[in-house]
């Protein structure tokens, strides 16, 4: 594709080595991997959200785009989806909802959630992590939060078909799933607790809340999942790190969690469109292009396994995660973009965090002899998201008796 001048810079042509977009012929896009350049077009006017809108354009047909134009437009009303000035008033009740103090006082439910989804692992042949634990705890803290009563692989179901789609528009039977998916998914949350004190006056208001709340319930499965498999064997797989989780030492478990956001990043890279004509870095970017903004600094197709060369910063407010250094590396002093930057940062980054530190604690008071399993890791393919398909380990003589407790 041929690229004209641009009409306005963001950024000097390769300042200081910075590295410059690349254009990807096989996905029609830029990309971004520069990590200065990354926080520039994630908090920049002239870049806009509105990926699903683009993609709908340039990967579905026109007779595509009208079959499924109730699966279009359910998606285009998330709010990841709009810029200021009215994504801030859409996120701005979510994020009073989810606020750090009700994300502390969530703590008590997700300890029971976690000996539960424990007590599923250690019951299973074989200890499969994903379905048990990693699925089984943020499909049901999801559904708690939200109010959706559904049990755990129902709404991860929902969510990996909707991926599925997201990620291939251009073939007709994810989308047929997907908007089967949208269905039951728009019908579990009419009964839902937390859409319920939102705006319901008219169609209009109700698609929003909907759509808001279905974006909700997306974003804290599929990442988080990945975020606890990643964490589980991240852990087993270095006998000093889980020694130090075992052991209790101070800020231990929350740096392993940290780390692993920046090694293993549960989403790899977000879209944008650019707005205007823009020179960034002496590539020329058109109005219309899409632009995939590494979170990681690597490429399209970088291994999941990284050096961990960044830094975290600032401080999650429920954890603590990030402060007085936790999870830091050589060479690095400004944040991590792994959960975003600026106004679209992770709203649910938080409750991840939450969940991953419970889950590690529990995990080590109640299997402290744990391991992993001969080729216990299979990961699943993807090029945004890094997961595990399954994750097998040896749990060991539990140390403390399985339990249930109530409330599930």
């Amino acid at each position: 594709m041929t690229r004209t001048p641009a009409t306005t810079a963001l950024a000097p042509p390769s300042p200081d080595g910075v590295r410059p977009p690349e254009w990807d012929e096989g996905l029609e896009c830029w990309v971004v991997a520069d990590p200065r350049l990354a926080r520039q077009i994630l908090n920049h006017p002239g870049f806009t959200s509105g990926t699903f809108e683009r993609s709908f354009q340039l990967y579905m047909t026109e007779a595509a785009r009208e079959e499924f134009s109730e699966l279009t437009e359910f998606l285009r009303l998330w709010f990841v989806q709009a810029d200021a000035p009215e994504h801030t008033a859409l996120r701005r009740p979510v994020q009073r909802v989810m606020s750090a103090s009700y994300v502390r006082s969530l703590a008590p439910r997700i300890e029971q959630i976690v000996d539960t989804c424990l007590d599923d692992l250690a019951a299973a042949r074989p200890h499969d992590v994903v379905p048990t634990v990693a699925d089984g705890i943020s499909g049901t803290v999801m559904a708690d939060v939200i109010g959706v009563d559904e049990p755990p692989e129902v709404p991860h179901r929902w969510s990996r078909t909707l991926s599925l789609f997201i990620g291939a528009m251009y073939r007709q039977d994810h989308a047929r799933e997907a908007h089967r998916a949208m269905t039951e998914m728009t019908r579990a949350l009419s009964r839902a607790s937390a859409p319920a004190a939102f705006p319901r006056d008219t169609p209009q208001d109700r698609a929003r809340t909907t759509a808001t709340w279905a974006m909700n319930l997306f974003g804290g499965l599929e990442t988080t999942a990945s975020l606890l498999g990643s964490t589980v064997l991240t852990a087993l797989g270095d006998q000093a790190v889980w020694d130090a989780v075992r052991e209790q030492r101070p800020g231990a478990v929350e740096e392993l969690v940290e780390t692993v956001l920046v090694q293993r990043p549960p989403l790899r890279h977000l879209g944008r469109v650019v707005a205007r004509d823009h020179e960034v870095a002496g590539a020329h970017l058109k109005e219309g292009d899409l632009v995939l903004v590494s979170l990681t600094g690597e490429g399209l197709l970088a291994d999941g396994d990284r050096p961990d060369d960044r830094t975290t910063g600032g401080g999650c407010p429920v954890t603590g995660a990030g402060s007085d250094g936790a999870g830091t590396g050589a060479g690095r002093s400004e944040p991590h973009l792994v959960l975003g930057h600026g106004p679209h940062y992770c709203i649910g980054a938080p409750l991840a965090r939450l969940e991953a530190a419970v889950l590690l604690r529990r995990l080590a008071k109640r299997f402290p002899s744990a391991r992993l399993a001969a080729d216990a890791a299979v990961w699943g393919p993807s090029l945004s998201y890094v997961g595990l398909d399954h994750l097998y380990v040896d749990p060991g003589p539990a140390a403390t008796a399985p339990r249930r407790t109530g409330g599930m």
